[in-house]
Protein backbone atom coordinates (compact mmCIF):
# COMPACT_ATOMS: atom_id res chain seq x y z
CA UNK A 1 0.00 0.00 0.00
CA UNK A 2 2.56 2.99 1.05
CA UNK A 3 2.64 5.48 -1.29
CA UNK A 4 -0.06 4.02 -3.79
CA UNK A 5 -2.62 6.38 -4.92
CA UNK A 6 -5.65 6.36 -7.27
CA UNK A 7 -6.51 8.47 -9.93
CA UNK A 8 -5.58 12.06 -9.59
CA UNK A 9 -7.68 15.15 -10.74
CA UNK A 10 -7.34 18.79 -10.20
CA UNK A 11 -10.35 20.90 -9.61
CA UNK A 12 -8.85 24.73 -9.63
CA UNK A 13 -6.44 24.77 -7.09
CA UNK A 14 -7.41 21.84 -5.13
CA UNK A 15 -5.85 17.99 -5.60
CA UNK A 16 -8.41 15.12 -5.40
CA UNK A 17 -6.89 11.97 -4.50
CA UNK A 18 -9.71 8.95 -5.16
CA UNK A 19 -8.39 6.30 -2.89
CA UNK A 20 -8.23 2.98 -4.68
CA UNK A 21 -11.17 -0.02 -2.66
CA UNK A 22 -8.68 -1.60 -0.81
CA UNK A 23 -6.57 0.86 0.64
CA UNK A 24 -8.29 2.22 3.00
CA UNK A 25 -9.35 -0.23 5.70
CA UNK A 26 -7.57 -2.74 8.39
CA UNK A 27 -8.79 -5.53 9.75
CA UNK A 28 -9.03 -5.83 13.40
CA UNK A 29 -5.57 -7.63 13.90
CA UNK A 30 -3.97 -7.18 10.96
CA UNK A 31 -1.85 -4.67 8.97
CA UNK A 32 -2.95 -5.42 6.06
CA UNK A 33 -6.04 -3.71 4.20
CA UNK A 34 -9.64 -5.04 3.81
CA UNK A 35 -11.62 -4.15 1.11
CA UNK A 36 -13.62 -1.14 1.47
CA UNK A 37 -15.59 1.79 -0.41
CA UNK A 38 -13.73 4.34 -2.80
CA UNK A 39 -12.81 7.50 -0.77
CA UNK A 40 -12.52 10.80 -2.06
CA UNK A 41 -9.86 12.64 -0.07
CA UNK A 42 -8.30 15.90 -0.16
CA UNK A 43 -4.34 16.27 0.04
CA UNK A 44 -2.33 18.69 1.92
CA UNK A 45 -1.43 21.75 0.27
CA UNK A 46 1.90 21.58 -1.36
CA UNK A 47 4.90 22.66 0.21
CA UNK A 48 8.77 22.92 -0.03
CA UNK A 49 11.71 22.93 2.15
CA UNK A 50 11.64 26.70 2.59
CA UNK A 51 8.09 26.74 4.30
CA UNK A 52 9.05 24.19 6.66
CA UNK A 53 8.85 26.02 10.49
CA UNK A 54 10.85 24.00 12.21
CA UNK A 55 13.57 24.95 9.19
CA UNK A 56 14.23 20.78 9.20
CA UNK A 57 13.29 19.43 5.77
CA UNK A 58 11.96 15.66 5.38
CA UNK A 59 14.09 14.80 2.04
CA UNK A 60 16.20 12.29 1.19
CA UNK A 61 16.97 9.36 3.81
CA UNK A 62 15.39 5.63 3.42
CA UNK A 63 11.81 5.24 3.10
CA UNK A 64 9.48 5.48 5.83
CA UNK A 65 7.97 3.01 7.82
CA UNK A 66 4.68 2.89 8.07
CA UNK A 67 2.76 4.13 11.25
CA UNK A 68 2.27 1.74 13.86
CA UNK A 69 0.06 2.77 16.55
CA UNK A 70 1.05 2.10 20.55
CA UNK A 71 0.18 -1.08 22.02
CA UNK A 72 -2.07 0.34 24.36
CA UNK A 73 -4.34 2.02 22.99
CA UNK A 74 -8.33 0.94 22.96
CA UNK A 75 -8.56 0.42 18.92
CA UNK A 76 -5.67 0.20 16.71
CA UNK A 77 -7.46 -0.79 14.34
CA UNK A 78 -9.04 2.35 14.02
CA UNK A 79 -6.25 4.26 13.89
CA UNK A 80 -4.39 1.98 11.19
CA UNK A 81 -6.79 2.52 8.99
CA UNK A 82 -6.74 6.09 9.20
CA UNK A 83 -2.79 6.02 9.03
CA UNK A 84 -3.21 4.36 5.94
CA UNK A 85 -5.39 6.41 4.13
CA UNK A 86 -3.20 9.34 4.75
CA UNK A 87 -0.14 7.57 3.66
CA UNK A 88 -1.92 6.75 0.43
CA UNK A 89 -1.81 10.81 -0.56
CA UNK A 90 0.31 11.45 -3.04
CA UNK A 91 2.53 14.41 -0.72
CA UNK A 92 2.58 12.17 2.07
CA UNK A 93 5.59 10.68 2.78
CA UNK A 94 4.73 9.56 6.76
CA UNK A 95 1.87 9.57 9.34
CA UNK A 96 4.07 10.77 12.47
CA UNK A 97 1.19 10.72 14.77
CA UNK A 98 -3.00 9.64 15.34
CA UNK A 99 -5.52 10.45 18.04
CA UNK A 100 -9.19 10.51 18.80
CA UNK A 101 -11.40 13.73 17.80
CA UNK A 102 -14.18 11.48 18.68
CA UNK A 103 -14.22 7.65 19.34
CA UNK A 104 -18.42 6.76 19.64
CA UNK A 105 -18.21 2.77 17.86
CA UNK A 106 -19.33 2.36 14.42
CA UNK A 107 -18.12 5.62 14.09
CA UNK A 108 -14.86 7.91 14.56
CA UNK A 109 -13.16 10.68 13.66
CA UNK A 110 -9.29 10.22 13.80
CA UNK A 111 -7.09 13.01 13.72
CA UNK A 112 -3.64 12.00 11.93
CA UNK A 113 -0.36 14.46 11.19
CA UNK A 114 1.43 13.63 8.73
CA UNK A 115 4.96 15.10 7.14
CA UNK A 116 5.09 16.01 3.39
CA UNK A 117 7.80 14.68 0.62
CA UNK A 118 8.96 17.71 0.00
CA UNK A 119 9.36 19.40 3.23
CA UNK A 120 6.55 20.89 5.99
CA UNK A 121 3.41 18.65 6.76
CA UNK A 122 0.11 18.74 7.67
CA UNK A 123 -3.03 17.84 10.09
CA UNK A 124 -5.87 15.38 8.78
CA UNK A 125 -9.63 15.01 9.76
CA UNK A 126 -10.08 10.96 8.91
CA UNK A 127 -13.69 9.93 9.22
CA UNK A 128 -14.11 6.29 9.41
CA UNK A 129 -17.01 3.56 10.37
CA UNK A 130 -17.15 0.23 11.42
CA UNK A 131 -18.55 -2.35 8.72
CA UNK A 132 -18.10 -6.36 8.81
CA UNK A 133 -14.69 -6.66 7.27
CA UNK A 134 -13.40 -3.70 9.61
CA UNK A 135 -12.78 0.07 9.67
CA UNK A 136 -13.62 1.67 6.18
CA UNK A 137 -12.28 5.50 5.87
CA UNK A 138 -15.84 7.67 5.05
CA UNK A 139 -13.19 10.76 4.27
CA UNK A 140 -10.15 12.39 4.77
CA UNK A 141 -10.00 16.49 5.28
CA UNK A 142 -6.51 18.29 5.32
CA UNK A 143 -6.00 21.31 7.51
CA UNK A 144 -6.44 24.84 5.28
CA UNK A 145 -4.04 27.06 4.92
CA UNK A 146 -4.25 30.03 7.12
CA UNK A 147 -1.98 33.21 6.35
CA UNK A 148 0.76 34.41 9.38
CA UNK A 149 0.65 37.60 10.99
CA UNK A 150 3.53 40.31 9.68
CA UNK A 151 3.97 41.25 13.00
CA UNK A 152 3.11 38.81 15.70
CA UNK A 153 3.30 39.63 19.32
CA UNK A 154 5.46 39.05 22.13
CA UNK A 155 3.35 36.04 23.38
CA UNK A 156 2.91 34.00 19.96
CA UNK A 157 6.51 34.16 19.24
CA UNK A 158 7.51 33.22 22.62
CA UNK A 159 5.23 30.16 22.05
CA UNK A 160 6.92 29.49 18.80
CA UNK A 161 10.45 29.49 19.89
CA UNK A 162 9.87 27.58 22.65
CA UNK A 163 11.61 24.57 22.80
CA UNK A 164 9.48 23.07 26.00
CA UNK A 165 6.96 22.88 23.55
CA UNK A 166 6.59 20.85 20.09
CA UNK A 167 4.02 21.80 17.95
CA UNK A 168 2.40 19.82 14.78
CA UNK A 169 2.63 21.62 11.30
CA UNK A 170 -0.71 22.77 11.18
CA UNK A 171 -0.74 24.30 15.30
CA UNK A 172 2.31 25.88 14.26
CA UNK A 173 -0.15 27.64 11.48
CA UNK A 174 -2.57 28.55 13.67
CA UNK A 175 -0.48 30.49 16.31
CA UNK A 176 1.39 32.09 14.03
CA UNK A 177 -1.94 33.46 12.53
CA UNK A 178 -2.57 35.10 15.88
CA UNK A 179 -5.97 32.58 15.97
CA UNK A 180 -4.94 30.95 19.20
CA UNK A 181 -6.52 32.77 22.64
CA UNK A 182 -4.00 34.45 24.21
CA UNK A 183 -5.41 32.21 27.99
CA UNK A 184 -4.14 29.09 25.64
CA UNK A 185 -0.81 30.43 24.90
CA UNK A 186 -0.16 31.58 28.53
CA UNK A 187 -1.57 28.07 29.78
CA UNK A 188 0.26 26.15 26.80
CA UNK A 189 3.71 27.92 28.54
CA UNK A 190 3.02 27.84 32.33
CA UNK A 191 2.49 23.96 31.90
CA UNK A 192 5.92 23.95 29.55
CA UNK A 193 7.59 25.38 32.49
CA UNK A 194 7.29 21.87 34.51
CA UNK A 195 7.00 19.68 31.59
CA UNK A 196 8.42 19.34 28.27
CA UNK A 197 4.65 18.97 26.13
CA UNK A 198 3.74 17.89 22.58
CA UNK A 199 0.41 19.26 21.35
CA UNK A 200 -1.22 17.64 19.19
CA UNK A 201 -4.02 20.20 17.93
CA UNK A 202 -5.31 23.39 18.84
CA UNK A 203 -7.77 25.02 15.58
CA UNK A 204 -7.06 23.58 12.27
CA UNK A 205 -8.38 20.07 11.10
CA UNK A 206 -10.39 19.76 14.97
CA UNK A 207 -14.39 19.05 13.76
CA UNK A 208 -16.28 22.35 14.84
CA UNK A 209 -19.09 20.21 17.02
CA UNK A 210 -17.95 17.44 19.73
CA UNK A 211 -17.88 14.25 18.15
CA UNK A 212 -21.22 12.78 17.96
CA UNK A 213 -23.51 16.24 19.08
CA UNK A 214 -24.39 19.57 17.95
CA UNK A 215 -22.02 21.09 20.44
CA UNK A 216 -19.58 23.39 19.35
CA UNK A 217 -16.49 22.55 20.84
CA UNK A 218 -13.86 25.26 22.08
CA UNK A 219 -10.97 24.16 19.40
CA UNK A 220 -12.13 25.99 16.57
CA UNK A 221 -12.55 29.19 18.59
CA UNK A 222 -8.47 28.89 19.68
CA UNK A 223 -10.30 28.12 23.18
CA UNK A 224 -8.40 24.75 23.78
CA UNK A 225 -5.13 22.56 23.00
CA UNK A 226 -4.43 19.02 23.04
CA UNK A 227 -1.69 17.42 24.78
CA UNK A 228 -0.37 14.13 23.19
CA UNK A 229 3.31 13.42 25.08
CA UNK A 230 4.48 14.58 27.94
CA UNK A 231 8.37 14.49 28.73
CA UNK A 232 8.92 12.53 25.46
CA UNK A 233 5.97 9.54 26.20
CA UNK A 234 2.95 9.46 25.26
CA UNK A 235 -0.48 9.94 27.00
CA UNK A 236 -1.80 6.46 26.18
CA UNK A 237 1.33 4.79 27.71
CA UNK A 238 0.13 3.40 30.76
CA UNK A 239 3.96 3.24 31.83
CA UNK A 240 3.09 7.43 31.76
CA UNK A 241 -0.28 7.79 34.02
CA UNK A 242 0.84 9.51 36.79
CA UNK A 243 3.06 12.12 34.70
CA UNK A 244 -0.22 12.50 32.90
CA UNK A 245 -2.64 12.64 35.66
CA UNK A 246 0.10 15.69 37.19
CA UNK A 247 0.16 17.85 34.33
CA UNK A 248 -3.55 17.42 34.16
CA UNK A 249 -3.62 19.36 37.25
CA UNK A 250 -1.36 21.78 36.41
CA UNK A 251 -3.03 22.59 33.43
CA UNK A 252 -6.37 22.66 35.49
CA UNK A 253 -4.45 25.08 37.73
CA UNK A 254 -3.43 27.41 34.81
CA UNK A 255 -7.09 28.55 34.74
CA UNK A 256 -9.12 26.21 32.20
CA UNK A 257 -12.66 25.15 32.67
CA UNK A 258 -12.24 21.80 31.54
CA UNK A 259 -9.79 19.35 31.45
CA UNK A 260 -10.05 15.84 30.27
CA UNK A 261 -7.80 12.67 29.58
CA UNK A 262 -7.30 8.64 30.51
CA UNK A 263 -8.32 9.38 34.00
CA UNK A 264 -11.48 11.92 35.45
CA UNK A 265 -9.31 13.29 38.41
CA UNK A 266 -12.80 14.60 40.46
CA UNK A 267 -15.05 11.87 40.22
CA UNK A 268 -17.64 14.17 38.31
CA UNK A 269 -16.72 17.02 39.63
CA UNK A 270 -17.27 18.93 36.34
CA UNK A 271 -13.42 20.22 35.89
CA UNK A 272 -12.47 17.20 34.97
CA UNK A 273 -13.73 13.92 32.80
CA UNK A 274 -12.70 10.78 30.91
CA UNK A 275 -14.40 9.00 28.29
CA UNK A 276 -12.50 6.76 25.43
CA UNK A 277 -11.96 9.74 22.98
CA UNK A 278 -9.78 11.39 25.47
CA UNK A 279 -8.25 8.50 26.41
CA UNK A 280 -4.66 9.02 24.32
CA UNK A 281 -4.49 12.75 24.85
CA UNK A 282 -5.12 15.53 27.52
CA UNK A 283 -7.29 18.16 26.28
CA UNK A 284 -7.28 21.78 27.91
CA UNK A 285 -10.20 23.90 27.36
CA UNK A 286 -11.13 27.70 28.44
CA UNK A 287 -14.57 29.61 28.70
CA UNK A 288 -14.42 32.48 26.44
Amino acid sequence: MGTESGCRVTVGTMLLVVVPAGLVGCSPDSDEPVVSAPVTAQSGPPSNPTDDPTGITNQGGPSPTRYRPHPAEIDGAAKRAAARAVEALPDVRRATYTQYFGYLPPDASILVEADFVNGGGTTYDVRISQTQEGWQVDSVTAAPPVPPLQDPGLLIRRVLNSDRITLPWAGRVDVAAGLVADTVLRSMLAVAEQHRIGVSVLISAHPVQVFGTDRRSNHPDGLAYDIGSIDGRLVVDPEAAGLVRRVMRIAAGTGAHQVGGPDDLDGGGGQYFSDPTHSDHVHVGFDP
